[in-house]
């Protein structure tokens, strides 16, 4: 019983939270830029996921949908992020070396 009644709360959030936004758009609450963001359908499954882990025993569908949306979103990230790669590298062996200077070593004593 209680797994039907997490549903529903999930879902009746979900549709509230829609509702919300479409009325919203409707009014013209929101700039032109903004409203490009919240209604690109690639951001729903991210909304829901959200939705689903702050209000869903089970985290599993929440989690699906957050990964589908990153998904739909993954070109975006790739363009986002294409110039953090070029400090990974320095990054990993930064953090590699402190760890072998300051971490604690099975041989120290």
């Amino acid at each position: 019983m209680t797994l039907q009644k997490d549903n529903r709360l999930a879902w009746g959030i979900s549709l509230l939270v829609f509702g919300f936004i479409l009325l919203a758009r409707q009014l013209d609450i929101f700039p032109r830029e903004i409203s490009d963001i919240i209604f690109d359908f690639k951001n729903y499954p991210l909304i829901i996921g959200v939705i689903f882990i702050l209000t869903h025993k089970n985290k599993n569908i929440g989690l699906v949908l957050i990964v589908v949306g990153l998904f739909f979103r993954l070109s975006d990230i790739i363009r986002w992020t294409q110039h953090v790669s070029d400090f990974i590298w320095p990054f990993l062996l930064i953090i590699a070396g402190a760890i072998l200077v300051f971490g604690k070593g099975k041989g120290r004593k």
